[in-house]
Protein backbone atom coordinates (compact mmCIF):
# COMPACT_ATOMS: atom_id res chain seq x y z
CA UNK A 1 0.00 0.00 0.00
CA UNK A 2 1.05 3.46 -0.57
CA UNK A 3 -0.07 7.27 0.40
CA UNK A 4 0.02 10.55 -1.84
CA UNK A 5 0.49 13.79 -0.11
CA UNK A 6 -0.79 16.72 -2.12
CA UNK A 7 1.80 19.43 -2.09
CA UNK A 8 0.36 23.21 -2.43
CA UNK A 9 2.64 26.54 -2.76
CA UNK A 10 1.72 29.30 -0.27
CA UNK A 11 3.06 32.72 -1.36
CA UNK A 12 3.56 35.82 0.82
CA UNK A 13 5.75 39.09 1.41
CA UNK A 14 7.16 39.79 5.27
CA UNK A 15 7.92 43.02 6.33
CA UNK A 16 9.40 44.89 9.25
CA UNK A 17 7.07 45.53 11.51
CA UNK A 18 8.46 49.04 12.45
CA UNK A 19 9.03 50.51 9.44
CA UNK A 20 6.86 48.34 6.97
CA UNK A 21 9.98 47.50 4.32
CA UNK A 22 10.07 44.83 2.81
CA UNK A 23 12.95 42.49 4.78
CA UNK A 24 14.90 39.97 1.89
CA UNK A 25 17.07 37.52 3.27
CA UNK A 26 14.80 35.94 5.56
CA UNK A 27 14.64 32.02 5.81
CA UNK A 28 10.98 30.40 5.79
CA UNK A 29 10.93 27.09 6.59
CA UNK A 30 7.99 24.12 7.08
CA UNK A 31 8.10 23.72 10.55
CA UNK A 32 8.69 19.76 10.95
CA UNK A 33 10.52 19.27 7.26
CA UNK A 34 13.01 20.00 5.26
CA UNK A 35 10.95 22.35 3.04
CA UNK A 36 12.72 25.83 3.18
CA UNK A 37 13.15 29.15 1.01
CA UNK A 38 14.34 32.49 1.23
CA UNK A 39 12.50 36.14 0.80
CA UNK A 40 14.01 37.88 -2.25
CA UNK A 41 15.05 41.72 -2.62
CA UNK A 42 11.07 42.52 -2.23
CA UNK A 43 10.42 40.47 0.58
CA UNK A 44 8.36 37.80 -1.16
CA UNK A 45 8.91 34.56 -1.04
CA UNK A 46 7.27 31.31 -2.81
CA UNK A 47 7.33 27.89 -0.63
CA UNK A 48 5.92 24.29 -1.21
CA UNK A 49 4.47 22.47 1.47
CA UNK A 50 3.74 18.94 2.44
CA UNK A 51 1.50 19.25 5.88
CA UNK A 52 -1.93 19.72 5.56
CA UNK A 53 -2.15 22.91 8.25
CA UNK A 54 1.46 24.11 7.62
CA UNK A 55 3.41 26.15 10.37
CA UNK A 56 5.91 28.18 9.09
CA UNK A 57 9.11 29.74 10.81
CA UNK A 58 10.77 33.29 9.59
CA UNK A 59 14.49 34.32 10.74
CA UNK A 60 16.96 36.88 9.79
CA UNK A 61 19.25 38.32 11.60
CA UNK A 62 18.08 40.98 13.82
CA UNK A 63 15.14 39.91 13.97
CA UNK A 64 12.45 38.10 16.71
CA UNK A 65 11.79 34.29 15.19
CA UNK A 66 8.21 34.45 14.23
CA UNK A 67 6.07 31.15 13.66
CA UNK A 68 3.11 31.65 11.77
CA UNK A 69 0.62 29.14 11.42
CA UNK A 70 -0.64 29.33 7.19
CA UNK A 71 -4.15 27.71 7.81
CA UNK A 72 -5.77 27.17 4.37
CA UNK A 73 -3.77 30.30 3.06
CA UNK A 74 -2.11 30.72 -0.51
CA UNK A 75 -1.13 34.18 0.54
CA UNK A 76 0.71 35.79 4.04
CA UNK A 77 1.48 38.94 5.16
CA UNK A 78 3.87 38.96 7.56
CA UNK A 79 5.13 41.63 10.12
CA UNK A 80 8.74 40.49 11.69
CA UNK A 81 9.75 42.48 14.80
CA UNK A 82 13.66 43.78 15.78
CA UNK A 83 15.34 42.10 18.35
CA UNK A 84 17.45 44.19 20.31
CA UNK A 85 19.71 40.94 21.81
CA UNK A 86 20.38 40.72 18.15
CA UNK A 87 20.75 43.93 17.42
CA UNK A 88 24.23 44.26 19.44
CA UNK A 89 26.02 42.28 17.21
CA UNK A 90 25.47 45.23 14.33
CA UNK A 91 27.49 48.25 14.65
CA UNK A 92 27.14 52.04 13.35
CA UNK A 93 30.69 52.03 11.15
CA UNK A 94 30.93 55.68 9.31
CA UNK A 95 28.31 57.99 7.82
CA UNK A 96 25.34 55.74 9.93
CA UNK A 97 26.08 52.56 7.99
CA UNK A 98 25.20 49.68 9.68
CA UNK A 99 27.19 46.41 9.48
CA UNK A 100 27.38 43.31 11.34
CA UNK A 101 30.38 43.43 13.55
CA UNK A 102 31.63 39.80 12.37
CA UNK A 103 31.60 40.83 9.01
CA UNK A 104 34.12 43.26 9.49
CA UNK A 105 37.73 43.21 8.98
CA UNK A 106 39.28 45.21 11.84
CA UNK A 107 39.04 45.77 15.33
CA UNK A 108 35.86 47.44 16.66
CA UNK A 109 34.02 47.84 20.40
CA UNK A 110 30.33 48.72 20.26
CA UNK A 111 28.55 49.61 23.52
CA UNK A 112 25.05 49.84 24.63
CA UNK A 113 23.40 53.07 25.83
CA UNK A 114 22.79 51.11 29.46
CA UNK A 115 26.72 50.32 29.40
CA UNK A 116 27.00 54.65 29.55
CA UNK A 117 24.17 55.29 31.65
CA UNK A 118 25.58 52.77 34.07
CA UNK A 119 28.58 54.36 35.12
CA UNK A 120 27.53 57.44 36.27
CA UNK A 121 29.64 59.39 35.06
CA UNK A 122 28.15 62.69 33.77
CA UNK A 123 31.02 63.22 30.57
CA UNK A 124 30.30 60.78 27.69
CA UNK A 125 34.11 60.36 27.46
CA UNK A 126 34.64 59.66 31.10
CA UNK A 127 32.07 57.14 30.81
CA UNK A 128 34.32 55.06 28.50
CA UNK A 129 36.69 54.12 31.23
CA UNK A 130 37.44 50.57 31.59
CA UNK A 131 34.54 49.58 29.06
CA UNK A 132 36.72 49.13 25.97
CA UNK A 133 40.31 47.48 25.14
CA UNK A 134 42.64 49.72 24.03
CA UNK A 135 41.28 52.60 25.37
CA UNK A 136 42.02 54.98 28.00
CA UNK A 137 40.53 57.90 29.48
CA UNK A 138 42.44 60.16 31.39
CA UNK A 139 40.56 62.49 33.79
CA UNK A 140 42.65 65.58 34.44
CA UNK A 141 41.25 66.93 37.43
CA UNK A 142 38.82 66.07 40.21
CA UNK A 143 36.72 69.37 39.95
CA UNK A 144 32.92 68.80 38.55
CA UNK A 145 33.23 69.94 34.86
CA UNK A 146 36.88 68.97 34.37
CA UNK A 147 38.03 67.94 30.77
CA UNK A 148 38.88 63.90 29.98
CA UNK A 149 41.18 62.80 27.46
CA UNK A 150 40.85 59.77 25.65
CA UNK A 151 43.51 58.05 23.89
CA UNK A 152 43.48 54.70 21.54
CA UNK A 153 45.87 52.44 21.42
CA UNK A 154 48.39 54.95 23.23
CA UNK A 155 49.62 58.30 21.91
CA UNK A 156 50.50 58.11 18.23
CA UNK A 157 51.89 61.49 17.63
CA UNK A 158 55.27 62.65 19.44
CA UNK A 159 53.57 66.48 18.89
CA UNK A 160 49.87 67.63 18.12
CA UNK A 161 46.82 65.93 19.14
CA UNK A 162 46.56 62.25 20.22
CA UNK A 163 42.94 61.90 20.98
CA UNK A 164 40.58 60.47 18.44
CA UNK A 165 37.51 61.91 16.54
CA UNK A 166 34.51 62.46 18.32
CA UNK A 167 31.31 62.16 15.96
CA UNK A 168 27.65 62.27 16.85
CA UNK A 169 24.94 61.16 14.27
CA UNK A 170 27.49 61.99 11.84
CA UNK A 171 28.55 65.65 13.31
CA UNK A 172 32.13 65.65 14.39
CA UNK A 173 32.34 66.89 18.32
CA UNK A 174 35.98 68.84 19.08
CA UNK A 175 37.36 67.10 22.06
CA UNK A 176 40.63 69.25 22.55
CA UNK A 177 42.21 69.37 25.86
CA UNK A 178 45.49 71.04 26.27
CA UNK A 179 48.15 69.07 27.64
CA UNK A 180 50.82 69.48 30.71
CA UNK A 181 54.62 69.27 30.78
CA UNK A 182 55.12 65.98 32.80
CA UNK A 183 57.50 67.12 35.20
CA UNK A 184 56.56 70.27 37.97
CA UNK A 185 57.90 72.94 35.18
CA UNK A 186 57.06 76.61 36.59
CA UNK A 187 56.72 77.90 33.59
CA UNK A 188 54.43 75.67 31.76
CA UNK A 189 51.24 77.67 31.57
CA UNK A 190 48.84 74.54 31.22
CA UNK A 191 49.95 73.82 35.10
CA UNK A 192 48.35 76.91 35.98
CA UNK A 193 44.88 78.63 36.02
CA UNK A 194 41.81 76.25 36.30
CA UNK A 195 40.91 72.89 34.23
CA UNK A 196 38.24 74.15 31.79
CA UNK A 197 35.38 71.28 30.74
CA UNK A 198 35.89 69.81 27.03
CA UNK A 199 33.08 70.12 25.27
CA UNK A 200 32.01 66.78 24.82
CA UNK A 201 30.35 66.98 28.45
CA UNK A 202 27.55 68.51 26.63
CA UNK A 203 26.17 65.70 25.34
CA UNK A 204 23.64 64.49 27.66
CA UNK A 205 24.68 60.56 28.41
CA UNK A 206 20.89 59.59 29.02
CA UNK A 207 20.53 60.38 25.10
CA UNK A 208 23.07 57.94 23.91
CA UNK A 209 21.69 54.41 21.87
CA UNK A 210 25.16 53.27 21.19
CA UNK A 211 29.07 53.53 20.76
CA UNK A 212 31.25 52.02 18.17
CA UNK A 213 34.83 52.59 19.23
CA UNK A 214 37.06 52.31 15.91
CA UNK A 215 41.07 51.47 16.27
CA UNK A 216 43.31 51.39 13.79
CA UNK A 217 44.12 52.45 10.55
CA UNK A 218 40.08 51.24 9.71
CA UNK A 219 39.11 54.55 11.33
CA UNK A 220 41.39 56.58 9.07
CA UNK A 221 39.76 55.16 5.93
CA UNK A 222 36.43 55.84 6.84
CA UNK A 223 36.94 59.16 7.94
CA UNK A 224 40.24 60.31 6.55
CA UNK A 225 43.37 61.95 8.50
CA UNK A 226 41.35 63.53 11.11
CA UNK A 227 40.25 59.77 12.48
CA UNK A 228 43.87 58.96 12.22
CA UNK A 229 43.72 58.38 16.16
CA UNK A 230 40.72 56.25 15.77
CA UNK A 231 36.95 57.33 15.93
CA UNK A 232 34.36 57.33 18.58
CA UNK A 233 31.22 57.12 16.86
CA UNK A 234 27.98 57.92 19.02
CA UNK A 235 24.05 57.18 17.86
CA UNK A 236 21.65 58.67 19.96
CA UNK A 237 18.21 57.62 20.64
CA UNK A 238 15.47 58.40 18.05
CA UNK A 239 11.53 57.77 17.77
CA UNK A 240 10.72 54.33 16.06
CA UNK A 241 8.63 54.53 12.58
CA UNK A 242 5.89 52.55 12.71
CA UNK A 243 5.16 52.39 16.90
CA UNK A 244 2.18 54.14 17.12
CA UNK A 245 1.14 56.35 20.45
CA UNK A 246 2.53 57.93 23.02
CA UNK A 247 5.51 57.12 25.04
CA UNK A 248 6.92 59.13 28.45
CA UNK A 249 9.89 57.90 30.38
CA UNK A 250 11.42 59.65 33.89
CA UNK A 251 14.44 59.04 35.26
CA UNK A 252 16.41 60.17 38.31
CA UNK A 253 19.84 59.46 40.16
CA UNK A 254 22.00 60.76 42.79
CA UNK A 255 25.73 60.48 42.64
CA UNK A 256 27.59 60.87 45.84
CA UNK A 257 31.56 60.99 45.64
CA UNK A 258 34.32 61.52 48.19
CA UNK A 259 38.22 61.98 48.39
CA UNK A 260 39.15 58.42 47.96
CA UNK A 261 42.22 58.37 50.76
CA UNK A 262 44.15 61.27 52.38
CA UNK A 263 48.24 61.34 52.99
CA UNK A 264 49.17 60.49 56.15
CA UNK A 265 50.59 63.78 57.72
CA UNK A 266 52.00 63.99 61.35
CA UNK A 267 50.45 65.79 63.76
CA UNK A 268 53.45 66.43 66.35
CA UNK A 269 55.54 69.38 65.29
CA UNK A 270 54.53 73.14 64.61
CA UNK A 271 55.95 75.53 61.94
CA UNK A 272 59.14 76.64 62.50
CA UNK A 273 62.91 76.12 62.18
CA UNK A 274 66.08 75.41 63.72
CA UNK A 275 67.62 78.14 65.83
CA UNK A 276 71.38 79.34 65.74
CA UNK A 277 72.00 76.57 68.54
CA UNK A 278 70.20 73.52 66.71
CA UNK A 279 67.05 73.87 68.80
CA UNK A 280 63.89 73.75 67.45
CA UNK A 281 62.13 77.29 67.10
CA UNK A 282 58.43 78.29 66.85
CA UNK A 283 57.83 80.68 63.58
CA UNK A 284 54.57 81.75 62.73
CA UNK A 285 52.73 84.09 60.77
CA UNK A 286 52.30 86.48 63.71
CA UNK A 287 56.24 87.10 64.04
CA UNK A 288 58.15 89.84 62.42
CA UNK A 289 59.34 89.42 59.27
CA UNK A 290 62.39 89.37 57.65
CA UNK A 291 62.94 93.41 57.86
CA UNK A 292 62.26 93.15 61.36
CA UNK A 293 58.94 94.75 61.87
CA UNK A 294 55.97 93.46 63.71
CA UNK A 295 53.01 92.14 61.13
CA UNK A 296 49.84 93.88 61.62
CA UNK A 297 46.54 92.18 61.34
CA UNK A 298 46.28 93.09 57.19
CA UNK A 299 49.66 92.37 56.42
CA UNK A 300 50.72 88.94 54.66
CA UNK A 301 51.96 86.47 56.69
CA UNK A 302 55.80 85.92 56.62
CA UNK A 303 55.69 82.59 58.45
CA UNK A 304 57.29 79.36 57.25
CA UNK A 305 56.38 76.32 55.13
CA UNK A 306 58.68 74.13 57.66
CA UNK A 307 57.48 72.08 60.63
CA UNK A 308 60.67 71.30 62.28
CA UNK A 309 59.52 73.72 65.41
CA UNK A 310 58.85 72.59 68.54
CA UNK A 311 56.36 69.63 69.70
CA UNK A 312 52.77 71.36 69.79
CA UNK A 313 52.12 69.52 73.26
CA UNK A 314 54.34 71.13 74.75
CA UNK A 315 52.85 74.74 74.14
CA UNK A 316 49.37 75.37 75.66
CA UNK A 317 48.72 78.33 72.83
CA UNK A 318 49.39 75.52 69.90
CA UNK A 319 47.24 73.06 68.60
CA UNK A 320 46.83 70.56 65.38
CA UNK A 321 44.85 70.81 63.06
CA UNK A 322 43.64 68.54 60.36
CA UNK A 323 43.52 70.94 57.59
CA UNK A 324 43.54 68.12 54.34
CA UNK A 325 40.58 66.84 56.03
CA UNK A 326 38.26 69.33 57.08
CA UNK A 327 38.68 70.57 53.63
CA UNK A 328 37.30 68.06 51.61
CA UNK A 329 33.66 67.74 51.11
CA UNK A 330 31.10 65.29 49.93
CA UNK A 331 30.06 66.16 46.08
CA UNK A 332 26.54 65.25 45.04
CA UNK A 333 24.99 64.63 41.26
CA UNK A 334 21.60 65.08 40.99
CA UNK A 335 20.54 64.05 37.54
CA UNK A 336 16.70 64.19 35.92
CA UNK A 337 15.81 63.39 32.99
CA UNK A 338 12.08 63.64 30.95
CA UNK A 339 11.70 62.11 27.83
CA UNK A 340 8.76 61.72 25.59
CA UNK A 341 8.42 59.67 22.26
CA UNK A 342 5.58 59.47 19.86
CA UNK A 343 5.28 57.64 16.15
CA UNK A 344 2.85 56.98 13.55
CA UNK A 345 3.16 54.36 10.59
CA UNK A 346 4.74 57.10 8.54
CA UNK A 347 6.43 59.35 11.32
CA UNK A 348 8.00 59.73 14.78
CA UNK A 349 9.54 61.77 17.37
CA UNK A 350 11.99 62.42 20.43
CA UNK A 351 11.88 64.74 23.32
CA UNK A 352 14.12 65.08 25.81
CA UNK A 353 14.63 67.12 28.42
CA UNK A 354 17.49 66.55 31.45
CA UNK A 355 18.93 68.74 33.95
CA UNK A 356 22.39 68.31 36.04
CA UNK A 357 23.04 69.95 39.49
CA UNK A 358 26.84 68.57 40.15
CA UNK A 359 28.34 69.90 43.40
CA UNK A 360 32.66 68.40 43.94
CA UNK A 361 34.86 67.68 46.42
CA UNK A 362 36.04 70.86 46.78
CA UNK A 363 34.62 73.76 48.56
CA UNK A 364 32.24 75.89 45.81
CA UNK A 365 32.77 74.36 42.65
CA UNK A 366 30.06 72.70 41.20
CA UNK A 367 28.94 71.86 37.45
CA UNK A 368 25.25 72.44 35.82
CA UNK A 369 23.70 71.23 32.35
CA UNK A 370 20.26 71.93 31.08
CA UNK A 371 19.78 69.32 27.68
CA UNK A 372 16.63 69.86 25.51
CA UNK A 373 17.31 67.28 23.00
CA UNK A 374 14.20 66.97 19.69
CA UNK A 375 14.53 64.63 17.11
CA UNK A 376 11.86 64.38 14.42
CA UNK A 377 11.74 61.25 11.22
CA UNK A 378 9.23 61.48 8.61
CA UNK A 379 8.73 58.88 5.24
CA UNK A 380 7.81 61.10 2.75
CA UNK A 381 7.15 57.44 0.67
CA UNK A 382 8.45 54.11 0.21
CA UNK A 383 11.85 55.31 -0.39
CA UNK A 384 12.57 58.57 0.86
CA UNK A 385 12.60 59.28 4.26
CA UNK A 386 13.89 63.22 6.06
CA UNK A 387 14.80 63.92 9.67
CA UNK A 388 16.09 66.19 11.77
CA UNK A 389 17.73 66.99 15.49
CA UNK A 390 17.78 70.07 17.25
CA UNK A 391 20.15 70.15 20.91
CA UNK A 392 19.96 73.04 23.02
CA UNK A 393 22.62 73.32 26.17
CA UNK A 394 23.02 75.30 28.58
CA UNK A 395 26.78 74.74 30.77
CA UNK A 396 27.57 76.86 33.80
CA UNK A 397 30.98 75.51 36.03
CA UNK A 398 32.56 76.88 39.19
CA UNK A 399 36.10 76.09 39.01
CA UNK A 400 39.08 76.68 41.34
CA UNK A 401 42.06 77.56 40.98
CA UNK A 402 44.48 74.55 40.22
CA UNK A 403 47.70 72.76 39.05
CA UNK A 404 51.36 73.63 39.88
CA UNK A 405 49.71 77.27 40.89
CA UNK A 406 50.82 79.61 44.19
CA UNK A 407 46.81 80.85 43.64
CA UNK A 408 45.72 76.72 43.43
CA UNK A 409 44.18 74.80 45.84
CA UNK A 410 46.76 72.08 46.41
CA UNK A 411 50.11 73.82 47.05
CA UNK A 412 48.75 75.57 49.96
CA UNK A 413 46.95 72.77 51.81
CA UNK A 414 49.51 70.37 51.77
CA UNK A 415 52.36 72.37 52.84
CA UNK A 416 50.47 73.84 55.62
CA UNK A 417 52.28 72.70 58.90
CA UNK A 418 49.58 71.03 61.37
CA UNK A 419 50.11 73.81 63.78
CA UNK A 420 48.18 76.31 61.67
CA UNK A 421 44.42 76.56 60.64
CA UNK A 422 43.68 77.20 57.59
CA UNK A 423 39.72 77.56 58.13
CA UNK A 424 40.38 81.09 59.86
CA UNK A 425 40.70 82.61 56.24
CA UNK A 426 39.67 86.01 56.30
CA UNK A 427 41.30 88.90 58.26
CA UNK A 428 39.33 91.73 59.90
CA UNK A 429 40.25 94.02 57.10
CA UNK A 430 38.24 91.25 54.38
CA UNK A 431 41.49 90.15 53.12
CA UNK A 432 42.98 86.14 52.86
CA UNK A 433 45.01 84.95 56.27
CA UNK A 434 47.83 82.47 55.05
CA UNK A 435 50.65 80.63 57.12
CA UNK A 436 53.18 81.65 54.66
CA UNK A 437 53.52 84.83 51.89
CA UNK A 438 54.05 82.92 48.62
CA UNK A 439 50.68 80.68 49.26
CA UNK A 440 47.33 81.55 48.98
CA UNK A 441 44.83 80.17 51.48
CA UNK A 442 43.09 77.75 49.67
CA UNK A 443 39.56 78.25 51.37
CA UNK A 444 39.70 81.81 49.83
CA UNK A 445 40.90 80.75 46.42
CA UNK A 446 37.71 78.67 46.58
CA UNK A 447 35.50 81.16 47.59
CA UNK A 448 37.02 84.68 46.54
CA UNK A 449 38.74 83.44 43.32
CA UNK A 450 37.02 81.16 41.48
CA UNK A 451 36.77 80.52 37.61
CA UNK A 452 33.50 81.31 35.89
CA UNK A 453 31.95 80.06 32.83
CA UNK A 454 28.65 79.98 31.39
CA UNK A 455 28.67 78.43 27.78
CA UNK A 456 24.96 77.88 25.79
CA UNK A 457 25.59 75.87 22.52
CA UNK A 458 22.81 74.47 19.77
CA UNK A 459 24.05 71.42 18.01
CA UNK A 460 21.94 69.53 15.24
CA UNK A 461 22.01 68.08 11.64
CA UNK A 462 19.65 67.02 9.18
CA UNK A 463 19.12 64.32 6.84
CA UNK A 464 17.41 63.00 3.74
CA UNK A 465 17.99 59.39 2.90
CA UNK A 466 16.84 57.94 -0.73
CA UNK A 467 16.62 53.94 -0.88
CA UNK A 468 17.42 54.47 -5.06
CA UNK A 469 17.52 50.75 -5.62
CA UNK A 470 18.08 47.07 -3.80
CA UNK A 471 22.18 47.72 -4.50
CA UNK A 472 22.00 51.64 -4.14
CA UNK A 473 20.99 54.53 -1.53
CA UNK A 474 21.68 57.75 -0.92
CA UNK A 475 22.09 59.95 2.49
CA UNK A 476 22.40 63.53 2.31
CA UNK A 477 23.22 65.30 6.08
Amino acid sequence: SFSVMAQKTISGVVKAAQSGEPLPGVAVKEKGTNNATVTNFDGKFDLQVASENPVLVFSSMGMKTKEVPAGNSDFLVVNMDMDETQLEEVVVTALGVSKEKRSLGYAVTNLGGEDIKKTGEQNVIQSLAAKAPGVQVIGSGGTPGASSRILIRGASTITGENQPLIVIDGVPIDNTTYQSSPRDYPFNENLQGVNNSNRAIDINPDDIESVTVLKGPAAAALYGQRAGNGAIIYTTKRGKLGKKGLGVKVSSSVEISQVNKMPDLHTTYAAGDWDANGNPQFVGPADPGPDGIGLTDDDIAFGTPLSWGPRISSDPSLQSYDNIDEFFRNGVAYNNSVEVTGGSDRSSFRLSVADLRQSGIVPNSEFNRTSVRLTADTKLSEKVKVGATANFINSDQLAPQNGSNLAGIMLGLTRTPPSYDLSDYYNAQGFQKTYYVVYDNPYYTAYENPFESNVNRIMGNAYLSWIISDEWDFTYR
